[in-house]
Formats: structure tokens, sequence, C-alpha cells
């Protein structure tokens, strides 16, 4: 009996991440994000110009290997290796919500971690 209560209370708590990152993004809706994605040694960053937020379920009958994730749509770039700017294939970020776990969150900057990577998510503020 116990361990159903805690699985419970592990969903809930995962819902609650979820509708605060959904939150945050929906607020800057409009605005250009700098996504820093930092998964096994590597780092990524992407300038990405938000303009709606949808999200996957984890239901899907065709694929089972995708993952309920937020999907941000839009248009990006992301910096290569080389410290090149390149387009982001397709207009859709995607944030898998496994093991979600928001850190540090203000008006600004959220930072995130996932089963796969760490995230830090800002505004992007021109130079």
């Amino acid at each position: 009996m116990m361990h159903e209560a805690s699985s419970k209370e592990r969903v809930v708590t995962m819902e609650k991440q979820i509708q605060a990152l959904n939150e945050w993004l929906t607020s800057k809706v409009g605005q250009t994000l700098q996504i820093e994605k930092q998964e096994s040694g590597d780092t990524d960053i992407v300038h990405f110009e938000l303009r709606e937020i949808g999200e996957r379920s984890q239901d899907n009958p065709v694929d089972d290997y995708l993952e309920r994730a937020l999907l941000l749509h839009g248009s990006g770039s992301i910096v290569n290796g080389d410290g090149e700017s390149v387009p982001l294939p397709g207009d859709t970020y995607e944030i898998v919500l496994n093991e979600l776990e928001i850190g540090k969150q203000d008006d600004r900057q959220l930072s995130l971690k996932n089963d796969r990577a760490d995230y830090t998510l800002s505004i992007d503020l021109p130079h």
C-alpha cells in the first residue's frame, strides 16, 4: 500500500514540474530563447524563436519508443562544433519529460534536467 502512494506522489510531483515548465515557456512565447543542452560531455546551444508549445503524449500507438515530451514550435539555429550557426532541422525543439526535474527558475532563466541531459533555458537578449 505504501509503495502505491509513493509512485502516485511521484506522478503528481512530475505533473507539477511539467506544469511549471509549461507555464514558464508559455510566458516566453513570441520571444527568442537560448537553450543550452549538456548531454554526455557535449554542449549544444540553440537559439529558438518560440511560437507555440505543444505536448506529445507517451501513448503514441505508432511509435512505442517516442517518449512524452514538450514540443516547442518555432524556428531556430544551433551552434555546431565549429562554432557556426546552422538552422535547426524542422521547426520543433523537443524536451523529453522523463524524470523531469526543474532546478532554479526566475523570470529570465530556468534550469532543468531529464533522464538524458541538463538544460538551461534563458531569454536570448539582443546584444
